[in-house]
């Protein structure tokens, strides 16, 4: 196996320097409705692409029609709960968020299986059951929903995914209490630790899902400001658990996701400081994952080395996006001699799809097709590059019109995707929906 040069832990100075600028400067001016608090879209792109489709877009009509497809899926799936569990987490309350760490095993040459055995890569089928597969299911059923209401107006589906987010979040009956305290726990632990707190990684998106949603009917004033609620009680606990000491402080694509989380919930929620304090962490990041080459060390580390390395690019890539809400030109940060996204996606991209074979280990299936639909997206959005649409097409062939990312990250004049605004001023804070403990 190829071995791959060492990637240094602090962020050149020029670099910081250059950060430290884009971060002074940072200010846009206040869009005063909630379409206007997209974190990963623009919403004035998606007005103009709603336009477009409803005129008859040839380019946006497959995926539109793929979209309507899974939401009539949608239509029937859930509500999801974290009380539908039978045995709840060691803190004996059926609202708290559990699951298991998924690679690690019941040692069969034990009684009680302890202590577990740890086996890298290869899941543990318990660990994929329960809460973890309920927030999956909501995240995934609540996007396509809330994405299908913005093209097509149908309250149906935004009736739908209204009572998908109330369920979980917001019907004291059925609600999950905000934080991941028994996130990825291993057997003969009574706590999970910060690895858990990847099991949210699509929080954001659904942040997104309901600003889609602020048009209709089904979705209220009040239920919006409830679940701003519910994400900033979590993004307080997020910032002041010992899990998410650990989470921030994770060198690999444990902590870019959490910075994801933390910079999207702090939007979201009108704490745009915070996201800067996020967002700020991004060249040290970049420095300390990716080699000048553009390999991940962290990930190719791993098992599921290709998988990794896609997720880890997808978290930068997104908090490129979350760097676009507060002014923060992200995408040009990193010098790509120095090694940086772009150059981390060059990386992989020979090895997408039906490409040349990944001389690293990868002993499942690599999966992260939404994914890596994004990243090739992204780029061809933001650096003008012919050669990531061609990668588009060879990875996704003619189906690759069908992809999502269509719809959210339409083709534009001039092809540059314009960040949408962020309030520089916090909503009124709401009150909490669950007392401390």
């Amino acid at each position: 196996m190829p071995r791959r040069p060492r990637v240094g832990a602090a962020c050149p100075r020029r670099l910081w320097l250059l950060f430290a600028l884009l971060l002074l400067g940072a200010t846009r001016a206040l869009a005063g409705s909630d379409a206007d608090r997209l974190l990963f879209s623009s919403h004035d792109v998606l007005v103009a692409a709603r336009e477009a489709a409803a005129a008859g877009d040839p380019a946006l009509a497959p995926a539109l029609a793929r979209l309507r497809e899974e939401c009539a899926d949608a239509m029937a799936a859930g509500p999801f709960t974290v009380t539908a569990k039978t045995t709840p987490p060691p803190g004996g309350d059926v609202h708290d968020y559990a699951s298991l760490a998924p690679y690690w095993w019941p040692d069969p040459d034990k009684p009680d299986g302890l202590p577990p055995l740890h086996r890298d890569g290869e899941v543990y089928p318990p660990s994929r059951q329960g809460d973890v597969a309920r927030l999956e299911s909501l995240s995934e059923n609540v996007c396509a929903l809330a994405l299908g209401y913005w093209y097509t107006g149908d309250e149906a589906m935004a009736g739908r995914a209204s009572l998908l987010l109330r369920t979980f979040f917001l019907d004291p009956a059925t609600a999950m209490r905000p934080h991941l305290r028994f996130a990825q726990m291993t057997p003969g632990k009574a706590q999970g630790s910060g690895f858990g707190i990847i099991d949210a990684r699509r929080l954001p998106e659904v942040c997104d899902a309901a600003t889609l949603l602020s048009g209709s009917r089904a979705w209220s004033e009040a239920d919006m400001a409830g679940l701003r609620a519910w994400v900033a009680a979590y993004l307080d606990w997020l910032l002041e658990s010992p899990q998410g000491r650990q989470a921030r402080e994770a060198r690999n694509n444990q902590g870019s996701w959490y910075d994801v989380q933390v910079a999207g919930c702090a939007l979201f929620c009108g704490r745009p400081q915070q996201a800067r304090e996020a967002l700020a962490r991004f060249p040290e990041r970049v420095a300390a994952q990716i080699a000048p080459d553009g390999a991940q060390p962290l990930e190719l580390a791993r098992t599921r080395s290709l998988s990794y390395s896609l997720s880890n690019l997808e978290a930068l890539f997104r908090l490129m996006l979350l760097g676009d809400r507060l002014g923060l030109d992200l995408w040009h940060a990193a010098a790509t001699d120095k090694g940086g996204p772009r150059r981390a996606l060059e990386f992989l991209m020979p090895y997408l799809g039906q490409g040349a074979p990944w001389p690293y280990e990868q002993i499942t299936p690599v999966g992260h097709a939404q994914g890596q639909a994004l990243l090739l997206r992204l780029a061809a959005l933001h650096y003008g590059d012919p050669a990531y649409g061609a990668a588009f097409d060879r990875v996704f062939g003619k189906k690759g019109a069908k992809r999502r990312v269509w719809l959210l990250y339409p083709a534009q004049p001039g092809g540059r995707f314009e960040a949408a605004a962020v309030s520089p001023t916090p909503p009124p804070r709401q009150p909490d929906l669950w007392p401390p403990g």
